[in-house]
């Protein structure tokens, strides 16, 4: 069965519903079937469906109706399921039939994996209809895809909830985005031992009209989610490279402006060339730019990363490896990379054993400057702190000892004051 003739025995289904039954669907999500095919020039992505198909009707038996829903989806319908708990159980049969090996017409062995969505209509209101139904599903496939392979998730309430918000998210962005509704604030970045400011971290921030303050980390995975990213961090490279551009200026003083980079970025082949467009229209030289990324946007796609890096140090603008200590592998790709700056994560700041967090803090400092990389501390609140830093050999840093982000107009004002001849070689402590 197909996509349209499911999504009408669905609709069917909730027409038929009673009081002690009801309808539900699984949908199971393959992962492994496009590459198996681009593997064996024999396979066909179909023929690779029809086997798992195969194996899954045996399980699903007289219990629900199975269709394909695309190249890499399989739908099962639960006409009158009086008990969610027999549809997990399937799930779960269900994953383990999948995760046996296949055996194609070359006798090749593949194995795939799945992600398991189970929704009833119960949990999606009363006057679901069979796409609410399917949406369901959906929702719960991609939460079961985030959890790791072979992971089943259940539609709920408060997964519907969350959705939804995302969804108004998503929405408002967009309309922020075109009416110029979001802030680029300015946090400085501080020589440790003389006070002097040598540049800014470019934040990006969302007043929104409705509900105030939303959380970076609120709005821009949704940016991810609703392919607004890119265009995000368009806005936010020209806004910065702009204004750092008339501060270096005014106040003759060659400040960088540190960009954080998305991972969505990273990926994009036309991304050098978008940095030099936005460098040209500001005016700012290449020299006074870093780019920032964090070891999680760099682990899924380090060949990618190296080329892109390369690119940026090809038209001379630095990166810096934001978050770093926090990864599980930059040991395995740092001396590779074209990387610039260490950014060192503020946990190694916290309030642990000092002798021991300073054995530490030295020997993450000590990989960077042997690697011939700059390091900066971050998050770094207190005198103390900066003390540590300084004293194991890092020399520039920023957090809310010094002050947290700025608007483009208060940042200035710092600025000024910093620059001025009495407090601007002025060290601290």
């Amino acid at each position: 069965m197909t996509y349209p003739g499911f999504v009408r025995l669905c609709a069917n289904a909730i027409a038929a519903r009673t009081f002690d039954a009801q309808p539900a669907v699984l949908l199971i999500d393959l992962e492994g079937v496009s590459e198996a095919v681009d593997m064996d020039e024999h396979a066909a992505a179909g023929d690779l469906m029809r086997m798992v198909a195969s194996r899954v009707g045996r399980e699903v038996g007289s219990l629900g109706v199975l269709a394909r829903m695309n190249d890499h989806q399989l739908g099962v319908l639960f006409p009158s399921l009086t008990s969610p708990a027999a549809a997990l159980d399937l799930a779960y049969r269900v994953v383990s039939a999948v995760s046996t090996p296949f055996i194609l017409p070359s006798q090749r062995q593949v194995q795939l994996s799945t992600s398991l969505g189970l929704v009833t209509w119960e949990a999606m209101g009363l006057r679901a209809t069979a796409d609410d139904l399917l949406r369901g599903a959906g929702l719960a496939v991609r939460e079961a895809r985030r959890a790791g392979r072979n992971h089943i998730e259940v539609c709920t309430a408060e997964l519907i909830a969350v959705a939804d918000e995302t969804l108004a998210i998503g929405k408002d962005l967009r309309k922020a985005l075109d009416e110029k509704g979001l802030r680029v604030c300015y946090q400085p970045l501080v020589d440790l031992t003389h006070g002097s400011v040598v540049g800014f971290e470019a934040l990006v921030r969302w007043s929104h009209p409705v509900h105030g303050h939303v959380s970076p980390a609120r709005f821009v995975p949704v940016a991810e989610e609703f392919g607004l990213i890119s265009e995000l961090g368009r806005m936010v490279l020209s806004t910065a490279s702009a204004q750092i551009q008339q501060w270096s200026s005014t106040f003759g003083i060659p400040l960088t402006a540190h960009v954080n980079v998305s991972g969505v970025d990273l990926a994009n082949p036309g991304f050098v060339t978008m940095v030099e467009e936005c460098l040209a229209t500001s005016g700012l030289p290449t020299s006074q730019l870093v780019l920032e990324v964090t070891e999680a946007a760099v682990e899924p796609q380090v060949e990618t990363a190296r080329a892109r890096f390369d690119g940026l140090h090809d038209i001379g603008v630095r990166v810096a490896l934001d978050d770093f200590g926090t990864g599980r592998s930059a040991l395995s790709y740092l001396q590779t990379l074209a990387v610039d700056i260490l950014k060192v994560d503020r946990s190694y700041l916290d309030d642990v054993d000092e002798s021991k967090a300073d054995d530490l803090l030295r020997g993450v400092i000590g990989l960077g400057q042997a690697l011939g990389m700059e390091v900066y501390g971050e998050g770094i609140e207190d005198e103390e702190q900066r003390t540590r830093l300084r004293r194991n050999g890092c020399d520039i840093g920023q957090g809310y000892l010094f002050e947290r982000p700025l608007p483009a107009e208060d940042a200035a004002v710092y600025l000024r004051q910093q620059a001025a001849p009495a407090s601007y070689a002025l060290p601290f402590g």
